[in-house]
């Protein structure tokens, strides 16, 4: 019924509790400006030096004054999804797990050919471990993106059914919401499609405790 649909989208039920990790985002360069930089700076030579990579004196001389830019605009940035999350208790559920992940950042494994992995090697592109990283976190962020996206449009949808149907069920046009909500889903399971099956089933038996 309607009052079980205005609870379901108007108050939905909180997704984080208080004996919960909080974000995790610490900054990136760890430690004082142009410190920091210079540090970073040193480490991308590292990996390039690991990756046979040449791109030459000049670039080099200017890294860490593109550094102090990127940090500047990755604070801005951070500021930004603050203000994101407080806002959506759903994107900050997201946001939690993921920036609590602790990645290996010194190598991963290669999931593809033999021959690919060589010929990549050969044409110098060879994703770095932080390549690999960052890949990995725009997907999630993507899939994460369009959850909240899908969520907001079901409750703006349901908004307006409710209003045009003047609170009957028997008059509610459902046949958009239905569309939005498994929009919805679809980007869920490719969110948790991340998540190593063993990781899901001890989350799964951790809820199944609490409500014991």
């Amino acid at each position: 019924d309607i009052a079980k649909l205005d609870k379901l989208f108007l108050s939905p039920p909180s997704f984080i509790r208080s004996s919960d990790p909080g974000i995790n985002r610490g900054d990136p360069y760890n430690s004082l400006p142009i410190v920091g930089e210079i540090d970073v700076a040193a480490k991308k030579r590292k990996e390039r030096k690991e990756s046979a990579i040449e791109v030459g004196l000049a670039p080099q001389f200017f890294e860490v004054g593109e550094l102090v830019g990127e940090r500047r605009q990755w604070n801005q940035l951070q500021k930004a999804e603050r203000a994101r999350e407080a806002a959506s208790e759903v994107r900050r559920a997201f946001n939690i797990y993921t920036t609590n992940i602790n990645f290996n950042r010194d190598k991963y494994e290669w999931k593809g050919s033999k021959e690919e992995k060589s010929k990549r090697i050969r044409d110098e592109r060879l994703p770095t471990a932080a390549d690999v990283i960052r890949s990995d976190l725009d997907a999630r962020d993507l899939y994460r993106n369009q959850v909240q996206t899908a969520l907001e449009d079901a409750r703006a949808e349901y908004i307006y059914q409710k209003k045009e149907s003047s609170q009957d069920v028997s008059n509610f046009d459902a046949e958009e919401l239905l569309r939005i909500l498994k929009e919805a889903q679809t980007a869920v399971d490719k969110w948790f499609s991340f998540i190593p099956d063993d990781g899901i089933k001890s989350a799964l038996e951790v809820v199944r405790q609490e409500q014991a």
